[in-house]
């Protein structure tokens, strides 16, 4: 966990999206890759205090054995911390991602699910995106960070993954950013807006990730989902934003019929003549 996620993580704390947040599950064995300097920077500008003992080793950093974000999460007064792993270390609890979640008892039991760059290493990607939603329970939260350019996983990340997971299944999304390294450790924090690519000199920085947290709304099945919705050619859809929120929260709702996209189809408009060709619908 990263400058960057660390300040996303506050910054929200800050808002009050994660006041009910009391259980967290890590995907992966994660830990804190922040000098000290950099966390108590982070903190004091959040005015949050916290235990300057438990993070004396960031000293050194990156030298020295590293921190479990358990400590992290601790200081924002989440105390039922788990994190799941393949290699059991820092007392991680086993999950085979590339196969469906069979244990009942992990179902719907925490508040905030993360994925801070683990399920990109699991061949059965999908899959491992389901037990992410099962995982969480209703009202609760799942935060995915991934590599958009410069990962080192099996696959990178585009902006209409997230938020075709959000259109399939009824997520809410609360935040997003892209994350431009600089350096190893060192992030810049950018809207989620796909032109920055048009400006970006991808020659001159290390990597881009990007970030989306996620409020879950309902208990439906997952479903899996076709990019341009291919799998339901008979629903367009289109955000809804929720202003009773703080930077407002944004939903997908069902909006055009199949005759007003046509109509404006045949009026040259590109979004509904892109759906119309990407389902086979002739205008």
């Amino acid at each position: 966990m990263k400058i960057g996620l660390i300040n996303i993580a506050l910054e929200l704390f800050q808002n009050k999206k994660f006041k009910s947040v009391n259980s967290i599950l890590d995907m992966g064995s994660k830990e804190l890759r922040v000098s000290y300097d950099q966390l108590k920077y982070a903190f004091d500008q959040t005015n949050i205090k916290f235990n300057k003992k438990k993070f004396e080793r960031l000293k050194i950093f990156p030298k020295g054995k590293r921190i479990s974000t358990k400590n992290f999460w601790q200081e924002l007064r989440i105390k039922n911390y788990k994190c799941s792993d393949i290699n059991k270390s820092h007392d991680s609890i086993y999950i085979d991602l590339n196969q469906p979640l069979t244990d009942k008892k992990l179902s719907q039991k925490f508040d905030l699910v993360t994925d801070f760059g683990n399920n990109e290493h699991i061949f059965n990607v999908g899959e491992a995106y389901k037990t992410m939603y099962n995982l969480t329970k209703k009202d609760g939260f799942i935060w995915i960070f991934q590599s958009v350019f410069g990962g080192n996983g099996f696959f990178n990340f585009d902006s209409s993954f997230f938020e075709g997971y959000a259109a399939a299944n009824n997520l809410s999304i609360v935040h997003s950013c892209y994350l431009i390294y600089l350096s190893e450790y060192e992030q810049i924090v950018v809207p989620c807006n796909k032109n920055l690519f048009n400006a970006l000199d991808l020659t001159k920085v290390k990597g881009v990730d990007i970030s989306y947290v996620f409020r879950k709304k309902t208990n439906k099945e997952f479903s899996f989902h076709y990019q341009y919705g291919l799998n339901n050619n008979q629903n367009n859809y289109s955000i809804n934003f929720i202003n009773s929120e703080y930077p407002p929260e944004k939903l997908y709702i069902p909006t055009k019929t199949i005759k007003e996209l046509k109509k404006k189809a045949k009026k040259g408009h590109k979004l509904s003549i892109d759906w119309l060709r990407s389902t086979g619908i002739k205008y």
